[in-house]
């Protein structure tokens, strides 16, 4: 019945709609950034600074939000419509029906979808960040040992990390070191998660890429071993998804290794391995991902990627092994639902 309903707002009253949505939306990005300015709220909603000056004029005047020399902020009664408001906005956009699709495609339990494209937007980015740092908790427990991957989608999870009731969790990253921006390294990445979670962390003290030889004597430092046992019993991963050409670039494969892994079909990296479109493994560029493939059957993989140009990439490692969540944008869902 809702679902005919919103469908029929949307043929008869096509411009309500839109400014529903469009009110809902402004409310939630200032719920994430408050206190924000008009210019800088117009810049992530990727609207003109005019349109965001009017919505916000008449949310002012609902008393739903408040401005003051700091910016704008949400009032009480904004906080306790906000999460009507944001179902509202989501049912609207079909992005409800966009997740149960996708779930049954990709046989994932939990898939959760934001609106937009990173592609076009990079603001995006933060969005899915926040959703899949909301959902993060829940798949922890007193004891639990998480590991993490860097790069700039994982970072951005962490980022959006509340502090809240101390956890008792491990916090080991899944990749070594590999040369990249300090704050995008597994290794920071693992902290930063850690202190926001309460808990403690491991560091991994190797690069990302060795040789047998010299992984087997690092692996006589206790430390070493330590993280790497850990990553083993790993009871969670928080991973990022790449597409297999712009990573081999980023992860500066040599040429020759690069077009040797592309013949063998490569689309997608996660974790240092490079995946066929049937989630077949061609090439692992990491030393740690070894020991990722000895992780304990019942482990949650918890995938988070966006950008409609990853979406073969999201897919192919979606039938790697079976996987707990997956959280995207608008851009990719729509991508993989379009594969057939």
């Amino acid at each position: 019945m809702q679902d005919d309903y919103f469908s029929l707002m949307q043929k008869i009253a096509p411009d309500l709609a839109q400014q529903i949505e469009r009110r809902a939306l402004v409310l939630e990005r200032i719920d994430a950034l408050q206190p924000v300015g008009r210019r800088l709220l117009a810049t992530r909603l990727n609207l003109p600074e005019r349109e965001v000056r009017t919505v916000a004029a008449l949310l002012r005047e609902r008393g739903l939000v408040e401005l003051d020399a700091a910016g704008m902020t949400l009032t009480a009664e904004a906080a306790e419509i906000l999460p009507s408001a944001r179902r509202f906005s989501r049912d609207l956009r079909g992005l409800t029906k966009l997740e149960m699709a996708l779930s049954k495609l990709l046989d994932v339990p939990k898939v959760y979808v934001t609106a937009g494209n990173y592609d076009d937007d990079p603001h995006v980015l933060h969005e899915v960040g926040r959703i899949a740092a909301g959902k993060l908790r829940s798949f922890l427990q007193s004891g639990s040992t998480l590991a993490v991957t860097g790069g700039q989608t994982i970072h951005e999870v962490a980022q959006a990390l509340t502090p809240g009731s101390a956890m008792n969790v491990m916090v080991v990253p899944a990749r070594g070191g590999i040369g990249r921006a300090l704050e995008t390294q597994a290794n920071t990445i693992a902290s930063e998660i850690a202190k926001r979670l309460g808990g403690h962390h491991r560091l991994m003290h190797l690069p990302d890429q060795l040789d047998e030889h010299a992984l087997a004597e690092l692996r006589k430092l206790s430390e070493v071993t330590e993280t790497l046992e850990l990553l083993q019993r790993a009871d969670v991963v928080l991973y990022g998804i790449g597409r297999a050409d712009d990573m081999g670039h980023k992860r500066q494969l040599s040429q020759d290794v690069l077009s040797d892994v592309m013949r063998r079909g490569a689309v997608a990296e996660a974790y240092g391995c490079y995946f066929d479109a049937e989630g077949n493994v061609v090439f692992s560029a990491s030393t740690v991902a070894r020991d990722l493939g000895k992780l304990k059957r019942n482990c949650a993989m918890l995938a988070v990627a966006a950008g409609a140009r990853k979406g073969a990439a999201i897919r192919a490692v979606m039938k790697s092994r079976p996987q707990a969540m997956l959280v995207t944008d608008e851009g990719a869902a729509r991508a993989m639902l379009d594969m057939g």
